[in-house]
C-alpha cells in the first residue's frame, strides 16, 4: 500500500491514542495534561481528514477508524474525566446517597449518544459539507475539557445543574439540528459571528457557565445559518 493511503489513518491512531492517554489522566486528576492529551487528539482528528482530502486517500477503512478513535477521545474520555473529577466529591454533597449516584454516573450517558451519533453519520450516504446533523462529538468533548479545567464546585455541582448539562448535551448529540461545519470554507463569516459571541459572552461569565453557553451559542448560531442557508 502506497505511503499516502497510510498516513491519514495513523492520524487517526494518533488521535485515538491520546484519547487513551487521556482516559488514563483522568484517573491521575492531571486536569491540565488531560486537556493537552485532547487537545492533541481534536490536532489529530482534524489533520487525519484534511490529510485524506489532499491526498485523495479517503477509504471506507478510515471512516470507520475515525468514528471509532472519536468516540474514545471525545465520547469516553470526558465521561471517565467527569466521573473521576466526581466521584472524590461525592461524599462532600449535602444530597441523597441516591442522588449522589445517579449524580456519579451520569456522565455515561455521554458515550451511548456519542456512539449513536458518530455511526448515524457513517450510515449516512449523503452528507451536507456545511452542516452536521447533532452537536459533534469533538466539540462537546472540548467544552467539557474546558468545564474541568475550571474545577468547579459549590452551586456548579447542584445536582440539577449538572444533570440538565448532562442530558442536554447528550440530547443534542443525537439531535437532528444542524450544527456549523468547522472545516467549511463557506462558514467561515458565521464561525467568525460564532467566535466573537463566544469570546464576548464569555468575557462576562464566569468560566464554569462556558459550557452551557458555549453549547447554546453553538446551537442559535448553526440554527440561524442554516436557515439563511
Amino acid at each position: 500500500m502506497p505511503a499516502r493511503l497510510l498516513l491519514p489513518n495513523l492520524l487517526t491512531l494518533g488521535n485515538l491514542a491520546l484519547g487513551s492517554w487521556a482516559i488514563a489522566l483522568s484517573y491521575q486528576q492531571k486536569w491540565e495534561l488531560f486537556a493537552v492529551a485532547l487537545g492533541g487528539a481534536l490536532v489529530c482528528d482534524w489533520l487525519d481528514g484534511w490529510t485524506a482530502r489532499l491526498l485523495r486517500a479517503e477509504s471506507p477503512l478510515g471512516k470507520e477508524l475515525d468514528a471509532l478513535a472519536d468516540l474514545t477521545s471525545f465520547g469516553l474520555a470526558p465521561t471517565f474525566a467527569l466521573f473521576n473529577y466526581l466521584k472524590p466529591l461525592v461524599p462532600e454533597l449535602p444530597y441523597d446517597r441516591e442522588v449522589r449516584f445517579w449524580m456519579v454516573m451520569a456522565p455515561f450517558w455521554l458515550p451511548l449518544w456519542a456512539a449513536w451519533r458518530l455511526a448515524r453519520f457513517n450510515a449516512m450516504p449523503e452528507q451536507s459539507k456545511r452542516f452536521f446533523e447533532g452537536l459533534p462529538t469533538p466539540a462537546q468533548g472540548l467544552l467539557w475539557t474546558l468545564w474541568l479545567l475550571t474545577e468547579p464546585k459549590g452551586g456548579w455541582l447542584h445536582p440539577a445543574v449538572w444533570l440538565t448539562q448532562i442530558v442536554a448535551v447528550g440530547l443534542l448529540m443525537g439531535s437532528r439540528l444542524p450544527f456549523l461545519s468547522l472545516k467549511s470554507r463557506k462558514n467561515l463569516p458565521w464561525l467568525g459571528v460564532l467566535v466573537g459571541a463566544v469570546g464576548g459572552v464569555w468575557l462576562w461569565l464566569p468560566p464554569q457557565a462556558w459550557l452551557a453557553s458555549g453549547v447554546a451559542l453553538y446551537a442559535g448560531i448553526s440554527y440561524v445559518a442554516a436557515r439563511t442557508a
